[in-house]
């Protein structure tokens, strides 16, 4: 990543160095957790001019000046901001609610995904992202986002390889998101491939998704230019894809816990391409353990060294982002983010220091953060008409000629699912639920072009047996997915999503429970982040008392559309099937 030379004030830090102009500030006699050699070194300082590292050596006292704001470490540990490679910013919580809780845990760079507003508006929705992100006290890098998709509407909002050569010319976007293997190298379009070439002709970096790929598709991905793989999720893997060259991003979050599978291979695997991250966070992980600090410990709580780990989350990714000229050191010439432990092994900062000024202290965050308006086209998103319960019944005449239905069978996890068949239950000649035995029906209706059109399914695993969910935070697509027990609150929770701009809501007997408004764009919610958690908490507390068994039904809910989990999920034109690539009906 470039930045014009009169950014750069390096006359100014050159005379600090050398003690001829005093910095702005130094930290004196810390314990330095140097990245560069993997060595922890006694009585260090450092001293910093505006946002850079000027020093870094024995004493500090000959850059200090009348107005020096000296910090003393006393033997505390001087260590690199924390850098999340891969998080998922854009969904559930306003971004500046986020970041009053995610600063005072250390993490100075974040490096996101952007897919949910692409999947809104295109180019002009990754735009309204970047919009959000500026002039923040921390670095918050954008990942053009691929678009892969099983929807076939979705597919007119995808990012040209013209619109990406734009984007990819901002210091704000740092490469193109992940890419689903499969979208990539098992299709004859070229159009991800494409904007795998424009980034790398751009100098930038190509992140990858690689879940299930081995021998001749994992070396194919790679010679398609995917250059990590945070999907990992055995020893085995990791190696794998150490050998063929990708950076491994080992994954904690609250979609999956991967963290274990490197403490086997302990400190003896030369560590340089591996890299922590979080795939983001649920609004009810970060109230509860705050952002990505908790990971990090967690490493080193697995018994591996505290300077490998801080590696990991700072050198590492910063050069495979292509910025470790900029982060990922404490060196003089990088940029002033710079954590103070308070002692080995306790990875909460006491202290949070991100472009040179101090911006969190023991735990709370200490610069002032304003929300960023969306633009008013961007909160109006929902293009679908109210819905009749009439439009939701299903003729039993749709039914095989041996009276079986397709379902989608949610696996244990709640995330996989198969394909499977029962016996329909048919009244009145019109298909319904059987929620006694755990058959609910599912809907899924596209909502960003303004044709409405829509699917009506089947799903096992779900376990409700009263009432109906819906949500627009779909994942790998623009829609509302529906899921209940009976037609009248289906149409209910289904209206009551279009009439709040998008969001997630479940319904009772025409009795609303739980209203969780998410405008902006249908995937972010503008209420307060504690507010907002405590709702999705009433969610998954509601929902088990109507029966579900599902440990994360909201994220369950959400990923039934998603291009990225096999083997079966729900499109406005049908069940899309992974093995045979297929659209197929009930």
């Amino acid at each position: 990543m470039k930045m014009s030379s009169n950014e750069v004030p390096n006359r100014r830090l050159v005379e600090t160095a050398l003690g001829n102009e005093p910095a702005d500030m130094v930290i004196q006699d810390g314990i330095l957790l140097d990245v560069y050699s993997g060595r922890v070194l006694p009585h260090r300082s450092v001293a910093v001019k505006d946002k850079w590292i000027a020093y870094v050596g024995p004493d500090a006292a000959h850059c200090i000046g009348e107005h020096t704001e000296v910090i003393q470490a006393n033997n505390r540990i001087i260590s690199p901001g924390y850098i999340d490679a891969h998080t998922h910013l854009p969904y559930h919580f306003d971004l500046t609610d986020f970041l009053a809780h995610a600063i005072p845990g250390g993490t100075t760079t974040y490096v996101t995904e952007v897919e949910s507003y692409a999947f809104v508006l295109g180019a002009e929705g990754f735009k309204t992202f970047l919009d959000q992100t500026r002039n923040r006290p921390v670095k918050i890098y954008s990942l053009i986002p691929p678009m892969v998709t099983l929807s076939p509407a979705s597919k007119s909002r995808y990012i040209t390889r013209e619109e990406a050569k734009g984007l990819l010319e901002s210091d704000h976007v740092i490469g193109l998101g992940e890419s689903y293997w499969q979208g990539a190298i098992l299709t004859p379009d070229n159009r991800i491939l494409d904007l795998i070439q424009e980034t790398g002709q751009a100098g930038k970096s190509v992140q990858g998704h690689a879940a299930g790929a081995f021998d001749r598709k994992l070396a194919a991905y790679a010679s398609a230019g995917a250059l990590s793989c945070h999907e990992a999720i055995s020893t085995e893997d990791v190696l794998s894809r150490l050998e063929l060259g990708y950076y491994v991003m080992v994954r904690e979050g609250y979609i999956r816990s991967d963290l274990e599978i490197i403490s086997s291979i302990g400190n003896d695997l030369d560590i340089r391409r591996l890299v922590l991250v979080t795939d983001g966070i649920s609004p009810e992980l970060l109230m509860e353990r705050g952002y990505f600090v908790d990971v990090v410990q967690q490493a080193v709580d697995l018994g591996l060294d505290p300077i490998r780990v801080v590696q990991m989350v700072s050198l590492n990714p910063a050069e495979h982002l292509g910025i470790d000229h900029l982060v990922g050191g404490i060196s003089p010439g990088r940029m002033a983010d710079i954590l103070i432990l308070p002692e080995p092994g306790k990875m909460m900062p006491d202290l949070v220091i991100s472009n040179g000024r101090v911006v969190g202290e023991m735990g709370r965050c200490t610069v002032p953060l304003s929300r960023v308006a969306h633009p008013t086209r961007f909160m109006k998103t929902m293009n679908i008409d109210p819905i009749s319960v009439s439009e939701l019944r299903l003729s039993s005449m749709t039914t095989h000629t041996n009276g079986f239905i397709r379902t989608i069978d949610i696996q244990e996890g709640g995330l996989v699912t198969r394909e499977g068949r029962v016996e329909a239950v048919a009244a009145g000649g019109e298909l319904s639920a059987d929620p006694e035995n755990d058959l609910c029906k599912c809907v899924f209706i596209e909502r960003a072009s303004g044709a409405s059109e829509k699917f009506i399914g089947f799903v096992r695993g779900w376990g409700q047996k009263n009432g109906a969910v819906a949500t627009s935070l779909c994942w790998d697509s623009s829609g509302l997915m529906a899921i209940g027990t009976n037609d009248q609150d289906l149409a209910f929770a289904i209206n009551r999503v279009i009439e709040i701009q998008g969001g997630t809501v479940l319904v009772k007997d025409g009795t609303l429970l739980v209203d969780i408004p998410c405008e902006a764009g249908g995937y972010v919610s503008g209420m307060d982040i504690g507010a907002l958690t405590a709702e999705l908490k009433k969610f998954q507390e509601t929902l088990t008392n109507l029966g579900s068994g599902l440990e994360s039904a909201h994220l369950t809910l959400c990923t039934l559309t998603s291009a990225a989990i096999p083997f079966i999920r729900m499109t406005e034109k049908g069940y899309s099937r992974f093995r045979e690539g297929d659209l197929v009906g009930i």
